[in-house]
């Protein structure tokens, strides 16, 4: 006789049945409980769609300057331009005959050239302003930005400064950039990069790069026309003009114990020292705040060689100003320095043929016998000046490479 079993769930099968159940209320009660949230619909053609559209495109054209190779194109806007006027150059002169373009082109060329000015105080000017896109959440000009702007500024200032070398296949190495930064330049603010050189020795040539903002307030339009700089009856402040003169730390105290030595007969200070003392004031002369101020060492190079920079300043024609008195004729391009007949041997009758000029930067100078280097006694009238701007700058740099031992 057969008898029938039933069979009974065991204690796992039981347990697991709880648990699935339990599980699938849970789930449920989460999913109804999301059901009964308000939702965010976002359909085109509602008013949603289209304010998210217009903040997206918003967005788009203020960063624009960051769009990619944006970078680019302001850094090599200078050379562009200049590409395109040798090209227009060409096209005006296409249909002249051969000793007219000849002789046009080598005008057009040394015009670029800073022939008769004095190296040390040429003043490269480039022009910017504190976008939103180079702003951080501070709304001043980021620091980053500062080195970014500086690059355009940088190489627009070596097509003023050494267009000969840029020709003849050189560039400029950046070996170091020491950034000091004094005041903040707020979001939209204009800002100008004054670049000149300071100094340089038998490899480094030393740019101080300053950055500095237009007071925009009524005051600092009346203050030029009183002598000292400042409208009668108005404070002493030291302010940032940009919000008002509201005040800010500065690095300097009214009494300076430089004046305070000359004035008592126990020290002059020296042109090192002036040169030192005038870097830490946030005014220039002209009234403009100075929000940062950057020192540059570059070297000149052909491939890997090495160019002395004051062979580099002869050839593209910086000399001394003459000393003969006030009515001494400045040095020019109809006025040529002494030593210019030797820049056009280098270059000569052609000129867009640099192969002499290469030759000589690649290793030809170190032929020239040390008291016949005229590129030397081209530039001798500014030893006394270059070496207290190589005070100041000497010092920033021994004292960074101090710093590499800590």
């Amino acid at each position: 006789m057969l008898s029938s079993r039933r069979s009974h769930p065991s204690a796992r099968h039981i347990t697991a049945m709880f648990w699935d159940g339990l599980f699938k209320d849970t789930v449920m009660d989460a999913v109804r409980s999301l059901a009964r949230l308000p939702t965010f619909r976002v359909s085109v053609g509602s008013l949603s769609f289209s304010l998210l559209k217009y903040v997206a495109v918003l967005l788009f054209l203020v960063n624009a300057r960051s769009w990619p190779l944006t970078w680019h194109f302001r850094v090599f806007r200078p050379v562009m331009s200049l590409r395109l006027r040798w090209y227009m150059l060409q096209l005006r002169l296409l249909l002249k005959p051969k000793q007219v373009k000849r002789r046009e082109k080598a005008k057009w060329l040394q015009e670029l050239c800073p022939v008769g000015q004095d190296p040390l105080e040429f003043v490269h000017t480039w022009k910017g302003w504190a976008s939103p896109d180079d702003s951080d959440f501070n709304l001043h000009l980021s620091n980053s930005c500062y080195a970014k702007n500086l690059d355009c500024a940088r190489l627009e200032a070596a097509l003023k400064y050494f267009p000969t070398l840029c020709r003849a296949g050189g560039w400029i190495a950046l070996g170091a950039t020491h950034f000091n930064f004094l005041r903040e330049i707020p979001i939209l603010a204009p800002y100008e990069i004054r670049m000149r050189i300071a100094g340089w020795d038998s490899k480094w040539v030393y740019i101080v790069a300053r950055y500095v903002t237009h007071p925009r307030s009524k005051k600092s339009k009346d203050a030029k026309a009183l002598p000292g700089g400042k409208p009668s009856g108005s404070p002493d402040t030291t302010g940032n003009a940009h919000t008002g003169g509201a005040p800010y730390p500065v690095l300097h105290t009214p009494a300076d114990p430089l004046d305070a030595e000359s004035k008592s007969g126990v020290a002059t200070p020296t042109h090192a020292e002036a040169l030192a003392r005038a870097s830490m004031v946030h005014v220039e002369p002209d009234g403009a705040t100075l929000n940062c101020v950057v020192v540059n060492a570059l070297c000149f190079k052909t491939g890997r060689i090495t160019i002395p920079p004051a062979l580099v300043l002869a050839v593209e024609g910086f000399v001394a100003p003459p000393s003969a008195g006030a009515d001494a004729e400045q040095f020019s391009l109809s006025n040529p320095p002494p030593f210019w007949g030797e820049v056009q041997k280098l270059i000569g009758e052609e000129p867009t043929d640099l192969r002499r000029l290469q030759k000589f930067y690649a290793g030809g100078w170190r032929e020239v016998p040390e008291g016949e280097r005229w590129w030397e006694k081209a530039v001798e009238g500014l030893e006394e000046r270059r070496k207290a701007g190589m005070e100041v700058v000497g010092a920033l740099r021994s004292g960074m490479e101090g710093v590499r031992s800590l």
